[in-house]
């Protein structure tokens, strides 16, 4: 009977840590503070280290051979990254054609203090020659980027953004009474819309509960963003810094763990502190295997963009989450969870993990190119292509397979659509 009930505690247990350490792992190094912090107000057993404790190198023993190597890293962990900076390493990575980039960015360099576009779409019309419509289109693409809305034209353009499909008459309130709704005249709302009193109510209650800003509190100088790792380049060897500099200051509170353990404590006493000491310990567990496995994940990857990351290479390497995963002998699903909104500094800046997997594509002479490859050499093509005589997606496909590139038609026609650009007729320049 005893051996029968263990088993079934053992089974229960192992589900709530299988789930803890899905969720922590997707968690970037700013989501991760965060639920600490609320963990810490619900869990009373777990407990900030004291400020000596917490800044102990002695804690980072497995990772660094040296107090050295730990400094190494420590200083080259940036407190706050600029916004601005970092919008404008998401569009260097983002799938856009070189004309388009230096569109994306121009809107980036003229928003304001709160993330709201600073000037006229006719006057970037001007300086690159192309379209208040492909403007506009670009303006949307770049408010899809982190931190989201940046390049909304105002309040109101913002709001309904973030609104997207969530609700119709939320949208509709936004549009037509933009006005009415930040001065609360709500009677004039209820009067004007065809709906009922209690659903008007919610799509307010919906907007309220929006940001009323892109760039939330703070300076567009200097919004806090941490990268999750640092990987530098020593002596031709790479050397990794997971950033847990906010997570290994957490510990079970002695205390506690002297009251569970004391006989003066009821029998309520002692169940309540072992299963928060127990959920306590799970966190610490876990926080540990995020470490470990953000890694070990890195690692592998370097081995594969070790020479791109050093600027060595032009294009980045064949690799899949699959090789990664079955390097490590894990599932994919975890690959994912650890590469999901995980960002890494470089020697070539801060890039997301994501950005560093690219398809395989098997070339006419039998080597292997990666999807990167092909779209930069599409770019490569158009870019020099005449502008009033533009270069056909058949044509293309001629050009590449000189290059080595075995594509149909039909590929290069999507990998132009993924980069957003228009067909041969449309990009022809009178």
């Amino acid at each position: 009977m005893n051996k029968i009930s263990t088993k079934i505690r053992q089974k229960q247990s192992l589900i709530p840590q299988q789930i803890l350490k899905s969720k922590l792992l997707e968690l970037s190094i700013d989501e991760l503070e965060k639920d600490l912090n609320n963990e810490i107000q619900q869990n009373p057993v777990l407990e900030e280290k004291s400020i000596e404790s917490s800044n102990s190198v002695q804690e980072f023993a497995d990772s660094f051979s040296s107090t050295d190597n730990y400094e190494f890293f420590m200083a080259n962990i940036p407190d706050t990254l600029n916004v601005i900076d970092e919008l404008i390493n998401q569009i260097d990575t983002a799938e856009f054609n070189n004309e388009l980039k230096e569109v994306a960015k121009e809107i980036i360099f003229n928003v304001d203090k709160n993330g709201f576009l600073d000037i006229e779409h006719e006057l970037i019309s001007d300086k690159f020659g192309i379209s208040i419509s492909k403007i506009e289109e670009v303006r949307k693409k770049v408010m899809l980027l982190s931190p989201k809305g940046v390049g909304s034209k105002d309040l109101k353009d913002y709001l309904i953004f973030q609104i997207g499909d969530q609700s119709k008459v939320a949208t509709e309130i936004l549009q037509n009474f933009f006005e009415d709704f930040i001065n609360q005249n709500i009677s004039i709302i209820e009067k004007n819309l065809p709906y009922e009193k209690k659903e008007i109510e919610n799509a307010l209650h919906l907007i309220s509960e929006k940001n009323f800003s892109p760039i939330f509190d703070n300076d567009v100088n200097s919004m806090s963003l941490y990268p999750d790792a640092v990987v530098k380049n020593k002596n031709e060897k790479w050397l990794i810094m997971v950033n847990d500099k906010f997570l290994s200051k957490y510990q079970i509170s002695n205390d506690y763990m002297e009251a569970a353990l004391s006989s003066k404590s009821s029998k309520e006493e002692k169940s309540f502190l072992k299963t928060h000491i127990n959920n306590a310990q799970a966190i610490l567990d876990t926080l540990n295997y995020r470490s470990s496995t953000l890694k070990n994940v890195i690692s592998e990857i370097l081995i594969i963009q070790g020479d791109y990351l050093l600027g060595n290479l032009d294009y980045l390497k064949p690799l899949k989450l699959e090789d990664i995963a079955k390097k490590l002998d894990m599932d994919i699903s975890t690959i994912s969870r650890v590469v999901k909104n995980k960002y890494i500094d470089t020697p070539i800046g801060i890039l997301s993990l994501k950005s560093l997997f690219a398809s395989e594509i098997i070339k006419s002479s039998g080597k292997v190119g990666s999807s990167n490859e092909l779209k930069k050499a599409i770019l490569s093509i158009i870019d020099e292509e005449d502008k009033k005589d533009p270069l056909s997606d058949n044509k293309i496909a001629e050009i590449l397979l000189k290059n080595d590139f075995l594509i149909a038609r039909r590929t290069v026609s999507k990998y132009r659509r993924i980069l957003n650009i228009r067909n041969a007729q449309k990009r022809k320049k009178k």
